[in-house]
């Protein structure tokens, strides 16, 4: 009995440090986990408020103006809707300034289309793709509703497809579709868009063929 009882002792440190080693193993695997599963959502907390941002964005103007607003009154309307603003402002002219200044350094397009890259990469690459095909896009905002941090925008958007979209050459057709977004707003800058476009309308011009 002395004799197992001096083994097991002998034996016990070595069980330790293995063991020791094996949680430690399970306990950086936890935190990496963790750490990784932050990702997107870790990147919507940041907002572009950079001084240079900040210079930048308060020189803007919005070059498009809503054609009826709803809102809950908060304090933070003006904020939520100068965003939403100058976002739809990029999307009518093109200028990316207007894109920097009303998203945030970690926005998340969380309705991502296949091919599109996401943060503020995404709707820039997209901006320029779309302009290839149609130059004299123009956008304009039917509606607007703020609630909460919250802004749900109903865009409208026109030009004529003169240029080159894919292998399609436009023949100067219409183009006059729909899309609707909602905005997480925080401290100025959209964090995070959901978005649906009537894309079945968008190809069905793009595929016309004749000019109308």
């Amino acid at each position: 009995m002395d004799r197992v009882n001096t083994l097991y002792v002998q034996r016990l440190p070595a069980w330790l440090s293995l063991s020791l080693w094996f949680s430690g193993f399970i306990g950086i695997a936890i935190v990496g986990f963790s750490l990784a599963s932050l990702s997107l959502d870790a990147m919507a907390d940041q907002v572009g408020a950079t001084p240079e941002i900040t210079k930048v964005r308060a020189a803007l103007v919005p070059k498009v103006a809503a054609m009826e607003t709803i809102s809950d009154e908060s304090p933070q309307v003006q904020a939520i809707a100068r965003a939403a603003l100058l976002y739809a402002s990029f999307w009518h002219t093109g200028d990316a300034s207007f894109a920097h200044g009303a998203l945030a350094t970690g926005f998340i397009d969380r309705t991502l289309p296949a091919g599109r890259a996401q943060g503020i990469t995404g709707p820039l690459e997209a901006s320029k793709a779309f302009r290839a095909a149609v130059p004299d896009l123009s956008v304009s905002v039917e509606h607007l509703l703020i609630v909460g941090d919250r802004a749900v925008v109903r865009l409208r958007f026109n030009g004529r497809f003169t240029g080159v979209f894919g292998e399609q050459q436009g023949q100067g057709q219409k183009i006059d579709f729909r899309a609707v977004d909602m905005y997480r707003v925080r401290d100025g800058f959209i964090t995070d868009n959901w978005h649906l476009e009537d894309y079945q309308t968008l190809f069905s011009q793009l595929a016309a063929g004749t000019q109308s």
